[in-house]
C-alpha cells in the first residue's frame, strides 16, 4: 500500500470515529481496505471499505487545494437480478 492510500484509509477512520461514534478498539488501520484508487495529475480517489463497518467510503484529494473530501454511504439493498443478465 502506497503513502496516498494510507492516506485515505486515515481519513476514512477519522470521519467513522468524529460522525459514526466507532472507536479506535473497533477499527484498526489493518480493518479498512482501500477497494479502488486512481490517481491523475495532483489528484487522487480512493474508495475505502472495512471488516467491521457498514458504511463505504469515498475519499477524494483535490491537490490544488490540498484537502481531502469524504463521503460515506450505507447500503441500503443488495438485489440479485441474475434473470436480467442472461
Amino acid at each position: 500500500m502506497n503513502k496516498l492510500q494510507e492516506k485515505a484509509i486515515n481519513a476514512a477512520r477519522t470521519v467513522l470515529f468524529n460522525e459514526f461514534d466507532y472507536n479506535a478498539n473497533e477499527i484498526t488501520p489493518d480493518d479498512l481496505y482501500v477497494v479502488w484508487f486512481c490517481k491523475t495529475l495532483q489528484n487522487w480517489k480512493a474508495l475505502v471499505s472495512g471488516v467491521h463497518i457498514e458504511e463505504y467510503i469515498e475519499c477524494t484529494y483535490n491537490g490544488d487545494k490540498q484537502e481531502i473530501y469524504v463521503d460515506v454511504y450505507q447500503k441500503v439493498k443488495n438485489v440479485r437480478m441474475c434473470e436480467l443478465v442472461k
